[in-house]
C-alpha cells in the first residue's frame, strides 16, 4: 500500500482485507466517543475537506487473491466506520438502485465472501454475525465485554441513524467516502514502533498502560541491534493484557493495575513517585539508555517489568474473578483498592498449597477494611503505610503477618472499634453497607451456631440490588412510631422520651437487616405488631431470636432489651473480627 493522503474510498477499494492484529486491545468506544464520531460527520460540510486521521498499517501479505492489511493503530476508529457504513447501506437500500448497495457492500462490508475487516479473534465472529450481518441477538450470545461494546455500538449507531430523512443520509454517505486520510504502511514492528510513538505518545486518546506500552518498544527500538525478538515478546505481553483485562468486565480501572503493579515491585521512596508511576517508570528507563554503554541494562530493566506486568494483569483477572470467601468479603467492604498492590503480590509469591497464606493475608485485609469502616475511618489514613508494607514484602509472610497486625493495633484498636459499635447514634455514624455487612456476618454467625442449623446467607442474596429484595437496615422499635397506622396497645411499647431516642433508637442493639420489600410492609408498626406478624416467621434468624431479649418483668422490647442484644453483637464482633486469632 502507498503511503500519503487518500480519501476514505479509495482506501477500501480493490481486493484489501484489513486486520487487527492480536496485540491490540479489542474494541473499547463507548457512547461518548460513538456521539463525535456522528457529529463529526454531521457538521461537516460536503464542499471542505474533512480529516479522518492518520492510520499505520503493516502489509502482511496476499491470501486468496486479497492483500491482507494489519491496521497498527486507528482500529477503533476503522471498526466505528463500518460499522456505521453497514447501518447506513441498510438505511439507503430503502432508496438506492441495488446495483449501487451492491458496490457500497464490496467496498466496505464484504466481497466475495470475505469480510473486509478482521476484528481480534475472540470477538470475529460475533462481528460477522451479529454486527455486519443481521441475525438475531441475545444476551446468551454476548460472551466478552468488547462484544458487548459492540452490540452497543450497532445499536447506538443505528438509533442515530434512524432519526435523519434520505437526503441526509445519503449525504453522510458521500461525506465519509470523501473525508481524507493520511495512511503510513510499515515495514515491520521496529518501524512501527518508532512512528507509533512519536506520533501517538502525545495525544490525549491514548490510555496509561497504551503510553506505557508505546514507551517500552520505542526505548527497546532504541537499545537493540536487532530489535525483532524483542519487540515480539513486549507485544505478546501486551496481547496477553489486554485479553486478561476484558475478562475482569471494567471491574477494577486499567490505570489502578498499573499503580498497583508499580507500587509492589518497583523502587520508591516519595508519596510523589507512585502517584507518577507512569512518569517515574520513563525516567527510570531513560537513566539506563543514556548511562550504560551496552544498553543491556535498559533492556533487562524493560525486560523485567513488561514481564512481570503482564503477570500482574493475570493475578488481577484470578482476584477478581475468585470466588472464595476470603476474597468476596473484601470486594463486599467496596475497599480494595488500597490494598490490591498487597493483595497481588502475596498472591503472586505464595507458593503454598492452596494459597494459605495468602488467605491470611486477605482475612487481615478483611479486618483492616471492617474496623475502618465501623470507626468513621477512612482506610486512606493508613494507605501509605499500607504501601510500604506491600512494598517491603519480600515473600516471608510470617513478617508480613506480623507487620499488617502491628498496624491494625496502631491505627484500628479494639479500643477504637468497640468504642464505635457501641455508639448510641450507630444508625447515623456508620454507612448502611457497612451496617448490612456486619449484620450479614452475624446472621451467618446464628445459622452456625443456633439450632436448627442453617445454610449460610450467600454473598449473591447480600449483594443483590434487586429494587425489593435488596436488604435494608430496620429499626426494631420504629423511628416515628406515632406513624403506625395500626391502633395498637402503648404499654408494650417503651416510652419514646428524648434520653431514650438519644441513648437507645439508633444503637446496634435496635436495628436488624430486612429485603427491603418487607421493611416496607413493617412501615412504623411497634416491636409487638412486627414480632407477632413478622419477627417470629422471618427467614433472618436474628429476626427470630428477638424474643429471648424481651424483658422477662413486663415482656417488653425495651431499652434493657437493646441493651442486651447490643451487647451480644459486640460480643460476636469482637471475635469475629480479631486480628489477633488469625
Amino acid at each position: 500500500m502507498e503511503n500519503g493522503q487518500k480519501i476514505i474510498r479509495g482506501l477500501f477499494d480493490g481486493s484489501k482485507i484489513f486486520n487487527i492484529p492480536e496485540y491490540q486491545r479489542a474494541y473499547a468506544w463507548e457512547e461518548k466517543q460513538l456521539g463525535d464520531f456522528v457529529d463529526d460527520i454531521k457538521n461537516q460540510r460536503l464542499d471542505k475537506d474533512y480529516f479522518f486521521g492518520t492510520i499505520l498499517f503493516q502489509e502482511q501479505g496476499i491470501s486468496d487473491d486479497f492483500e491482507i492489511i494489519d491496521i497498527v493503530d486507528g482500529q477503533q476508529r476503522i471498526t466505528t466506520l463500518i460499522i456505521f457504513m453497514k447501518l447506513l447501506i441498510d438505511q439507503l437500500r430503502k432508496h438506492r438502485d441495488e446495483d449501487q448497495i451492491r458496490r457500497l457492500e464490496a467496498r466496505y462490508i464484504q466481497l466475495d465472501g470475505r469480510y473486509k475487516l478482521q476484528v481480534l479473534q475472540d470477538d470475529n465472529d460475533f462481528f460477522k454475525s451479529y454486527i455486519l450481518q443481521d441475525n438475531l441477538i441475545s444476551e446468551r450470545e454476548v460472551e466478552t465485554p468488547s462484544q458487548r461494546r459492540l452490540l452497543k455500538a450497532r445499536n447506538f449507531l443505528g438509533q442515530q441513524i434512524k432519526e435523519y430523512p434520505f437526503e441526509t443520509l445519503s449525504e453522510f454517505k458521500d461525506k465519509i467516502e470523501r473525508m481524507k486520510i493520511l495512511t503510513y504502511s510499515v515495514e515491520g514492528n521496529a518501524e512501527a514502533t518508532l512512528i507509533f510513538e512519536t506520533t501517538n505518545d502525545r495525544g490525549k486518546s491514548l490510555t496509561n498502560l497504551e503510553k506505557t506500552k508505546s514507551f517500552l518498544m520505542y526505548k527497546t527500538y532504541l537499545v537493540s541491534k536487532h530489535p525483532g525478538d524483542r519487540l515480539d515478546d513486549i507485544q505478546n505481553r501486551f496481547s496477553e493484557i489486554y485479553r486478561n483485562y476484558e475478562q475482569i468486565d471494567n471491574k477494577v480501572e486499567e490505570d489502578t493495575i498499573l499503580q498497583s503493579h508499580f507500587i509492589a515491585f518497583e523502587e520508591w521512596v516519595e508519596r510523589s513517585e507512585y502517584q507518577n508511576y507512569v512518569s517515574q517508570i520513563k525516567q527510570q528507563v531513560n537513566e539506563l539508555v543514556n548511562s550504560s554503554d551496552t544498553k543491556s541494562e535498559a533492556r533487562n530493566f524493560i525486560n523485567r517489568y513488561s514481564r512481570e506486568l503482564k503477570e500482574s494483569f493475570m493475578f488481577m483477572r484470578e482476584l477478581l474473578l475468585n470466588r472464595e470467601s476470603h476474597l468476596l468479603d473484601i470486594f463486599a467492604l467496596n475497599r480494595p483498592a488500597v490494598f490490591y498492590p498487597l493483595l497481588i503480590k502475596a498472591y503472586k509469591f505464595d507458593k503454598s498449597d492452596e494459597k494459605q497464606n495468602f488467605k491470611r493475608v486477605a482475612r487481615l485485609v478483611e479486618i483492616i477494611c471492617f474496623r475502618f469502616s465501623i470507626e468513621r475511618s477512612r482506610v486512606d489514613n493508613g494507605r501509605e503505610k499500607l504501601y510500604r508494607i506491600a512494598r517491603d514484602f519480600n515473600q516471608d509472610f510470617n513478617e508480613l503477618i506480623k507487620d499488617l497486625k502491628r498496624f491494625i493495633n496502631d491505627h484500628c484498636s479494639n479500643n477504637y472499634f468497640r468504642s464505635n459499635l457501641s455508639s448510641s447514634n450507630f444508625y447515623d455514624e456508620v454507612s448502611r453497607d457497612n451496617q448490612q455487612y456486619l449484620f450479614w456476618k452475624y446472621e451467618n454467625y446464628l445459622r452456625k451456631e443456633k439450632q436448627p442449623i442453617g445454610p449460610e446467607m450467600s454473598y449473591d442474596e447480600f449483594a443483590n440490588r434487586d429494587s425489593r429484595t435488596k436488604l435494608s437496615i430496620e429499626h426494631i422499635i420504629p423511628q416515628t412510631p406515632e406513624d403506625s397506622k395500626v391502633v395498637e396497645d402503648t404499654s408494650i411499647l417503651p416510652e419514646m422520651t428524648q434520653e431514650f431516642e438519644d441513648r437507645y433508637l439508633h444503637s446496634i442493639g435496635n436495628l436488624t437487616i430486612d429485603p427491603i420489600s418487607a421493611n416496607s410492609s413493617k412501615s412504623n408498626h411497634s416491636f409487638y405488631y412486627k414480632n407477632q406478624n413478622y419477627f417470629r416467621k422471618a427467614p433472618l434468624k436474628m429476626q427470630n431470636e428477638l424474643d429471648e431479649f424481651l424483658n422477662e418483668k413486663t415482656d417488653k422490647w425495651d431499652e434493657d432489651s437493646i441493651q442486651e442484644r447490643g451487647k451480644k453483637i459486640l460480643d460476636f464482633a469482637l471475635k469475629y473480627w480479631n486480628h489477633k486469632e488469625v
